[in-house]
């Protein structure tokens, strides 16, 4: 007799591609020259990107399973006058639970930085002039990814092939032969995946040049450039997962007892259990390279007239701000148990052979891994999950970094 329970979960967004394109790519050619004596001009221009990704996935699974074959709890009693025999078949019971849960994934690509270039040009301006040119570039990218696993999984296998019993019975052999017992479980939880790839070449105004020359004498010329970028990044994973898993096997607790005129004897089967628990959650990947700074920068003051005054500001700021916080608990209790003893022939008379009892082997295997709380930062481009969730993916992808 086989019986076999496979329960599948996938939930909770199994992954989720965002690509968020900055909308401002742009090359700025910013002039003042040819003005008149005495006149006033000014340039100012602001250019702002900020991109927000929020991605949240929250899972609760709940699984019970009662798995359990039996072919044992034969009786035959009080007979006479002829052979008594029992013979079980084999049993094998499997239960499989495969839970998979929440995966975050992000592709921001910081387009305004790759802005092109920005010229600055005041020149040939009369006298007592008075020029000014201010740009200003901000680049902002936030990212949060967060996760919330609460997986409960209740398993038990149960095989029987045992329990049966011939008793009291006269005149002939009585023979019990039991079949193997089987249980089988396995159990399966991936949860908590969060890559983000935060992407830009690093030079938002690469090759970029000031230029104040040629100005009347007493004239005033300013030029202030800022670049500022900020990446914020936050993956959080919280995971709770509990299994209790009960895996029994049981050939033995067979009786032959009180034959008269007869040999008995009782001969059972292997009996083996099998439980694999697997846990992997909670990892956090990051590649950040959204500098967006100035770079190459040409500045140039000359030939200007006499008493001018002339400056040229220039400022650049990054700042990449990442956190990544995991908090997991594993609860495993697993009870694999396999009998073939407990057997009895007695009290049986007149036999011409010895009343015997052979058992089969008992084995009982357990196997439990754990293994979660991963973060790095680095180059993730190499890694990426699907849009459909896959579970085999998924656990493929987190066993890749926590092996």
């Amino acid at each position: 007799m086989t019986f076999k329970t496979k329960l599948t979960t996938a939930i909770a967004t199994g992954a989720v591609l965002v690509n968020a394109l900055a909308p401002m790519a742009f090359a700025e050619t910013l002039t003042v020259s040819g003005n008149g004596e005495g006149s006033v001009s000014h340039i100012n221009t602001n250019s702002t990107s900020t991109t927000n990704v929020s991605q949240s996935n929250n899972a609760n699974i709940t699984n019970d399973v009662q798995s359990s074959a039996k072919t044992g709890g034969n009786s035959s009693d009080g007979n006479t006058g002829g052979a008594v025999t029992i013979n079980t078949g084999d049993a094998n019971s499997t239960a499989n639970v495969t839970n998979a849960a929440n995966a975050n994934q992000a592709t921001v690509n910081c387009a305004s930085c790759n802005s092109g270039s920005v010229d600055v040009n005041i020149s040939g301006n009369g006298e007592q002039t008075y020029n000014n040119v201010g740009v200003k570039n901000a680049n902002t990218v936030g990212v949060v990814q967060k996760n919330n696993a609460n997986f409960t999984n209740e398993v038990n296998s149960t095989s029987k092939t045992g329990g049966n019993e011939a008793v009291s019975n006269t005149g002939g052999d009585v023979t019990v032969t039991t079949g193997n017992a089987t249980a089988n479980v396995t159990v399966n939880n991936a949860a908590n995946a969060n890559v983000a790839a935060v992407g830009g070449n690093g030079s938002s105004t690469g090759g970029s040049s000031v230029t104040i020359s040629g100005n009347g004498e007493n004239s005033q010329n300013g030029v202030g450039i800022n670049g500022y970028s900020a990446v914020v990044l936050n993956q959080n994973n919280d995971a709770y997962i509990g299994n209790f898993v009960g895996a029994r096997a049981k050939t033995g607790y067979n009786s032959a007892n009180g034959n008269t005129d007869g040999s008995s004897s009782v001969n059972t089967g292997n009996a083996t259990t099998n439980v694999t628990v697997a846990n992997a959650a909670n990892f956090n990947a990051a590649d950040l390279n959204c500098d967006c700074v100035l770079n190459d920068l040409t500045a140039g003051v000359a030939g200007n007239g006499e008493g001018s005054w002339n400056t040229i500001s220039a400022n650049s700021n990054n700042a990449l701000v990442q956190a990544q916080v995991n908090d997991q608990g594993f609860t495993n209790m697993v009870g694999g148990g396999s009998k073939t003893g407990k057997n009895s022939v007695e009290g049986s008379t007149g036999a011409t052979y010895d009343p015997g009892i052979t058992t089969g082997s008992g084995t009982s295997n357990n196997t439990v891994n754990n293994a979660g709380n991963v973060n790095t930062i680095g180059n993730v481009g190499g890694y990426n999950i699907a849009t459909t969730f896959d579970f085999n993916a998924l656990w493929l992808f987190l066993n890749s970094f926590l092996a």
